[in-house]
């Protein structure tokens, strides 16, 4: 547990003093002046559009960082031979592992927390009530670019830097997109669409499960047994994504 919470902290280190987090500035003061702008464009409805636009760009944010950064991860290190040095010493590559990711995931907490009251803070300004589930919105927002971000390690260790983007964004996109496709007539009567389907639901996690926005703007009801019951999935694929993850990066040729 030290060693992990030792890459953990020189993770986020590292991180936090790159132009990552310059770009976070510029995310945040971006986003006050989009919700600003987007309010004075919205007659009647202001903060809910403030809270859209918000919400939206948080998710976005967290994403590009999770795809972006993740799949360069680890490759950086190898390339740069400080992969060999570290692991000279009395670390493990699960060790090793885990605390780059829980250093990177740290980042995207401090993102979500700085965007998501940034956002909710403008919408209680224009005259919004707060509720519990945009709290909600902002977790599954970073459990969602955890989640992302493991898929992205994933591929980087089996392909290149390019291919993994592409896949890390179609998992992602494929993901979100399966609730909607599956109810589709056409994917109902293909045959073969649909057995595609039924296996794409259980190997590619439910991304579009997080994204409670609409259930944010448009008030409507949720129970707090869904919401559990989301979390307990998310952490389970993540516990998941931590073992394949650990299983190829253990088997690698570093050489």
């Amino acid at each position: 547990m030290k060693t992990i919470y030792t890459v953990t902290k020189y993770t986020f280190i590292e991180v936090y003093r790159s132009k990552v987090m310059i770009g976070l500035v510029f995310m945040a003061i971006g986003l006050l002046l989009i919700t600003y702008v987007a309010s004075e464009f919205a007659f009647g409805a202001p903060a809910k559009v403030a809270l859209d636009v918000g919400l939206g760009l948080l998710s976005l944010a967290n994403i590009g960082m999770a795809i972006f950064i993740g799949c360069t991860l680890l490759n950086k290190e190898i390339e740069l031979r400080t992969l060999y040095m570290i692991l000279s010493r009395p670390v493990s590559r699960a060790s090793f592992l885990i605390g780059k990711t829980l250093g990177l995931s740290a980042i995207f907490l401090l993102n979500s927390i700085i965007l998501g009251s940034i956002t909710i803070g403008v919408y209680l300004y224009l005259g919004g009530h707060f509720e519990s589930l945009m709290l909600w919105t902002v977790l599954f927002s970073f459990i969602e670019a955890v989640l992302v971000l493991l898929f992205a390690v994933f591929f980087s260790l089996i392909t290149n830097t390019s291919i993994s983007v592409i896949c890390s964004i179609v998992v992602y996109i494929v993901g979100q997109a399966l609730n909607e496709t599956t109810k589709l007539l056409f994917t109902k009567t293909n045959i073969i669409i649909s057995s595609i389907l039924k296996v794409a639901n259980i190997v590619i996690p439910h991304f579009y499960q997080f994204n409670l926005k609409d259930f944010v703007l448009y008030r409507q009801d949720i129970s707090l047994e869904y919401l559990w019951g989301v979390l307990f999935y998310a952490f389970s694929y993540i516990g998941f994504m931590y073992f394949m993850i650990s299983y190829v990066f253990n088997r690698k040729n570093l050489d």
